[in-house]
């Protein structure tokens, strides 16, 4: 007989994941992750842009 396969553990609070809503195990592990991109917890490394070299309306809120 082949083990039964041990699901990977929730990044926030190490319970094993939920496949529905993998790979947290819980909504609110995953609202709480979230909440971290959100607030700036999580950022991707990489060089700072110059706002200048952007295409223009990139990022900037539409004006009415």
């Amino acid at each position: 007989m082949s083990k039964p396969k041990k699901r990977p553990a929730c990044p926030i609070c190490g319970e094993p994941s939920n496949a529905k809503i993998k790979p947290f195990c819980s909504v609110k592990c995953a609202d709480i992750d979230l909440g971290k991109w959100f607030s700036g917890a999580y950022v991707v490394p990489g060089e700072p842009v110059d706002p200048e070299a952007l295409p223009p309306g990139s990022g900037e809120p539409d004006e009415d």
